[in-house]
Formats: structure tokens, sequence, C-alpha cells
């Protein structure tokens, strides 16, 4: 049987969850509401801080991200708080936050996240 799962408000603090991807080196925060072992499904909130944009890339799973604050900018547009973008499996993308604000998502996977970058220069030290 299924286990419900309920995160109170004050729960909710993606700012705990820090995120340095070892491919591009940006920051991100990204709190975990479900990992469905089964199906590899998930559900998350990440914040983008203003200005950080996930390069060109693709995945084996398709998402959505439903924008809660900021704007959501895209390879195909800008979408505001109260918009909805799904990503099919494959498709090629960049997402992330507009130079003027942070931008919050609810980040939703149908299945086990994974992701391929296109035309990364490799991070110097």
């Amino acid at each position: 049987m299924a286990t419900r799962i309920e995160i109170p408000a004050e729960q909710v603090r993606p700012l705990d969850y820090r995120h340095v991807s070892k491919n591009t080196g940006n920051t991100t925060y990204e709190q975990y509401f479900v990992q469905d072992g089964e199906t590899g499904m998930s559900v998350k909130y990440i914040r983008y801080p203003k200005g950080t944009v996930t390069p060109r890339h693709d995945h084996h799973c398709a998402h959505g991200m439903y924008v809660l604050k900021g704007t959501l900018v895209t390879d195909t547009g800008s979408f505001p708080a109260g918009s909805f973008v799904w990503f099919p499996q494959g498709d090629v993308m960049s997402h992330g936050a507009s130079d003027d604000a942070d931008c919050d998502c609810i980040f939703i996977t149908n299945k086990a996240f994974d992701i391929h970058y296109f035309d990364l220069n490799p991070k110097r030290s």
C-alpha cells in the first residue's frame, strides 16, 4: 500500500538543499517531496537563483515545471508565475531563471530522472 506524504509549509525549505552540478557548476536548491522507488517518478521544489540557466540538455524522462514565483526562461520563451511547462522525453531544452529574480518551481518527472548535456565546455578549476 502506498504511503501518503504530507509536507507542512514550515517544512518546505529548499534553501536547506543546495545542489551544485558537477557538470555545469550551476547552483540550484532542490527539495524532493516524492521519489517513487518503483517507477522513478519524482516531485521536487526547485529554486534557480537569478541568472542561472541549465544549458542545452535532454532526459530519458518527461518532466513538467509549475512556476511558483519569478519567471522560468526556456529555449522557447519566458513563463511567469502561474505557468506550467511540460517537456517531452528526449526534447532538447534549456531552462532556468531570468536575470531579474530567482525562479521557484514544482518539478515533476514521469520516471527516473537523468540528464545529458550538449555543447558543454569542461569546467576549469
